[in-house]
């Protein structure tokens, strides 16, 4: 495909017919500094652009600042997936645009101070500078200042969807600033490409449903492609098999833009820097350029996609805590490295057919080295050791200073034998130690192939609503997640026979595989992320296993299914390493307690309770709370709009009935959370002011301590103090 792509650049240049580069001019604006000229036919490979504070006319007498390939200066990406005919489209200086002609090539340099520059351009291999040909008039002046004139993308079209009536899509480039030194950033861009792949594109589109709400702050999902994949493919409508329609936000789909030499034979761009990055010293113009030392594989492209969806949140209403990246193919590699060097920034993260190993040791070698030295990255793990360029790609290595990852969404086939995608033992360790490590992934595999559903996948009979699973929905990412908030982690599902065995990494099923042809590792568990306690003492989740769904096979198959359960990413719950916590699970329908016990808050202040069991939700929801009886010092609520207090407190066994007072009328959710767990909900009108309320109604609970948790219908939670006499 990528092959195509350059004949289709050189094709569009052909029709011009000149001697030279020539009419070669530049300027600045919005943070960087833009060089145009006329190319050259018959087209070089790459054009190489020099500077100087003075004039030249040799470029042995000036700094090499830059090399691109036609593909690159041409605008290939843009032509290939959105217009022949189109070419870029850049910010003039002036306050407008320039569409640059049919024959200009373009090169962008990011300054990280203000001067000037005479600029001269030629084709790879010349050296001759000539005044009024291949250079600048005269010395171009640029800016530098990230605050007020930060650098930028720029929208290069716009056109319907494809694939989808309903969705306007949305075409931009951005320009990579090139460095060897990796932690020389800009305030505002950070360094996205070695000094060898400086000012190289980087093309993206955004998919944006008609009528979208911008008033208030909307959800971003990404989308990446696999090997020889492209951006376009991920497009509104795109990829039915997974209803890829945002509703309530957008979808942005990335272009793995790197270009180059993967060893001998033509540069391309198939399996690029699998959204990661490459080598410090990768060189992309010379055809054996092997790697002799060890060298440092630097994420360049993984800082390029969160420098975008940084650049989306400033620039649009983007919320960001509800960023949700997606993956298929050499995309679920980088979609999972993303989520794990920045387990922060979102808010889940689904994975088709994972390449846990990292890319194959064949042409890959050149842009990451061999794979058995494992070249390390410029990346740290909680305990400050370097990461691996292998380490990224599974789902049980740590790769940044956090403690606790995104959801994680795993599909794995047992019928793929895609190269390092298959089934195969490893891809059944990752799934077995990352069930152990407490992270709450839901794993789950089927019979399908490499492709992400089709005939006989468990998971997918078709691209209608009834014949596929739900849960990997792009609206089902938009109304379920947030990076924000705590969520339980149901994991140790492998020592379950009930919850079934994925086998021993025996490609295939049915009579050729081993183990279950189709199973889910916490799959069915569902909770309700809108009513999560997450206060310092207490800590309460509603959860249930799925029994509802459109699609039968969604549904738990089974009565009850029993793991053990961490808090991950807790705001506010975050009792010490050693503390002894109370814990119970109550029927939300009854209040009755079905469990209870203590449990000691382990190393790393990481909370678990061991074999929680769970149960489908038209049997019953289950409430899991957990409390620390140490937290004696929970202070009200002052907010003007929701503090409340309570008396008598404490209260007597004469007295009748109880006073909540608050500032404002609400209805509200009243849970009562004793110091061992045990409690009861109901709910009541509360107005303005003091609330009378029968003390028949906490009449099963014990004399005590409690916490009194209010949860409006506004979604606020309060909580205060209680001694029931």
């Amino acid at each position: 495909m990528k092959n195509i792509q350059i004949a289709l650049v050189v094709f569009v240049f052909s029709s011009f017919t000149l001697n030279a580069q020539t009419n070669v001019r530049a300027w600045y604006a919005d943070g960087q500094v833009w060089v145009v000229w006329n190319a050259q036919e018959p087209l070089p490979e790459t054009y190489a652009i020099y500077a100087k504070p003075s004039s030249f006319t040799n470029t042995a007498d000036a700094t090499l600042v830059g090399r691109l390939f036609d593909i690159e200066y041409g605008a290939g990406a843009l032509k290939e997936q959105v217009d022949t005919g189109l070419t870029f489209r850049i910010p003039n200086g002036q306050g407008g645009f320039y569409q640059l002609a049919g024959n200009e090539g373009l090169f962008v340099m990011t300054p990280h101070q203000a001067g000037s520059l005479w600029f001269a351009v030629v084709a790879w291999g010349e050296t001759e500078v000539n005044s009024g040909v291949n250079i600048t008039s005269a010395a171009v002046s640029f800016g530098y200042n990230p605050v007020a004139d930060p650098v930028e993308c720029h929208l290069q079209a716009t056109f319907p969807s494809p694939f989808a009536a309903g969705y306007t899509c949305f075409a931009f480039y951005m320009w990579a600033d090139g460095r060897q030194n990796q932690w020389e950033n800009r305030p505002d861009f950070p360094v996205t490409a070695n000094a060898a792949k400086n000012g190289m594109p980087g093309f993206f589109m955004i998919s944006v449903p008609l009528g979208i709400d911008t008033s208030q702050p909307f959800p971003l999902t990404v989308w990446l492609h696999g090997g020889e994949g492209i951006a376009r493919q991920s497009l509104a409508g795109s990829r039915s098999i997974v209803n890829l329609k945002p509703e309530e936000g957008i979808l942005l789909a990335h272009n793995d833009d790197l270009v180059g030499y993967r060893g001998l034979g033509l540069p391309n761009i198939d399996n690029p820097s699998w959204h990661f990055g490459w080598r410090k010293n990768y060189d992309p113009f010379t055809s054996d350029n092997l790697p002799t030392v060890v060298d440092t594989v630097v994420n360049y492209t993984q800082r390029r996609y969160i420098w975008i969806d940084q650049w989306l949140i400033r620039r649009f209403n983007v919320d960001p805590t509800r960023i949700n990246i997606n993956g298929h193919s050499m995309g679920s590699a980088g979609t999972t490295a993303l989520a794990k060097v920045y387990p922060n920034h979102y808010a889940t993260a689904t994975i088709f057919n994972n390449g846990f190993g990292g890319p194959v040791n064949n042409t890959s070698f050149v842009v990451f080295g061999p794979t058995d030295l494992n070249f390390p990255t410029n990346l740290s793990k909680r305990n400050g050791e370097a990461v691996g360029f292998a380490d990224v790609f599974n789902i049980i290595d740590n790769c940044s200073p956090e403690r606790d990852l995104p959801l994680f969404r795993s599909y794995c086939g047992k019928n793929d034998f895609n190269d390092a995608m298959m089934w195969d033992a490893f891809v059944v360790e990752n799934y077995r130690k990352a069930d152990s490590l407490a992270q709450g992934m839901q794993l789950m595999w089927s019979e399908r192939t490499h492709d992400i559903g089709g005939i006989g996948d468990h998971w997918a009979f078709g691209d209608g609503p009834l014949q596929q699973t739900n849960i990997e929905d792009v609206l089902y990412e938009e109304t379920h997640f947030r990076s924000d908030v705590s969520f339980p982690a149901f994991f140790n599902h492998r020592l379950n026979p009930a919850n079934g065995t994925p086998g021993d990494g025996t490609p295939g099923t049915g009579a050729t595989g081993v183990g279950n042809d189709w199973g889910a590792w916490g799959g069915y568990h569902r909770w309700d992320w809108n009513n999560i306690t997450d206060m310092p003492g207490i800590w309460s989740v509603d959860a249930w296993l799925e029994s509802n769904a459109v699609f039968v096979n969604d549904n738990c198959p089974l009565s009850q299914l029993s793991s053990s359960m961490a808090i991950r990413k807790p705001q506010q719950f975050k009792p010490i390493t050693g503390r002894i916590l109370n814990w119970s699970i109550t029927d939300l329908s009854t209040g009755n307690i079905l469990q209870s016990g203590t449990t000691s808050v382990l190393e790393d202040d990481l909370v678990v309770i061991p074999q929680v069991v769970v149960y489908p939700e038209d049997a019953r929801r289950v409430r899991i709370s957990l409390v620390d009886p140490m937290v004696v010092g929970i202070t009200e609520e002052t907010n003007a709009a929701s503090a409340i207090s309570i008396s008598p407190n404490p209260s007597s066994g004469g007295q009748t009935n109880l006073y909540i007072t608050m500032k404002n009328s609400a209805e509200a959710e009243i849970q009562a959370i004793a110091i061992n767990g045990h409690g009861l909900t109901f709910k009541t009108q509360l107005h303005a002011g003091k609330n009378e309320i029968s003390l028949n109604d906490f009449e099963s609970l014990p004399k005590g301590f409690y916490f009194i948790v209010l949860r409006t219908s506004s979604g606020q939670r309060i909580c205060t103090k209680w001694l029931k006499g």
